[in-house]
């Protein structure tokens, strides 16, 4: 198992952090802290807003076309597909820092789906939970040892 610190940006570089789980989107073992979590989250959040805008604007030039509900599968579909694997690779990570088994990446899958809001509330407090201190099974802290900068 490659070292998981070995591609960590700087703690400055934005960009470096939101498109880091791209990078390591095959990388399903190790672990991944929650600055890598929330600014990826911030990404997706984005990138649906401007896939909201896109069909937003395709809807006002031609509100009666049928294609308009193509295009917003295309759209979403196209960010979700995107965003699939990268995604489900970061929370085993997550939950491989936290402690916990990466298989529970696919119940948190089905929490998300089934439950709906509960889900998404359920899913967004484990991935805040803070890092188990020190190694463990998965590999060494993300940050070191000292974990007090993780959000600054």
């Amino acid at each position: 198992m490659a070292d998981s610190r070995a591609d960590i940006p700087e703690t400055g570089n934005v960009l470096a952090w939101m498109v880091l789980p791209y990078r390591r989107y095959a990388q399903f073992g190790g672990r991944s802290g929650r600055r890598e979590f929330w600014w990826y989250s911030l990404l997706l959040f984005l990138s649906y807003l401007a896939a909201s805008g896109i069909l937003i604007a395709y809807v006002a030039i031609d509100a009666e076309d049928a294609t308009v509900g193509i295009a917003a599968i295309s759209t979403f579909g196209g960010v979700f597909l995107l965003n699939f694997i990268p995604g489900l690779a970061l929370t085993s990570r997550r939950l491989h820092d936290i402690g916990l088994p990466g298989w529970l990446a696919i119940a948190a899958i089905f929490a998300v789906l089934f439950l709906s809001i509960i889900g998404w509330i359920g899913y967004m407090i484990v991935m805040s939970l803070p890092p188990k201190n020190g190694e463990n099974q998965y590999g060494p802290p993300v940050y070191g040892e000292d974990i007090a900068d993780v959000f600054s």
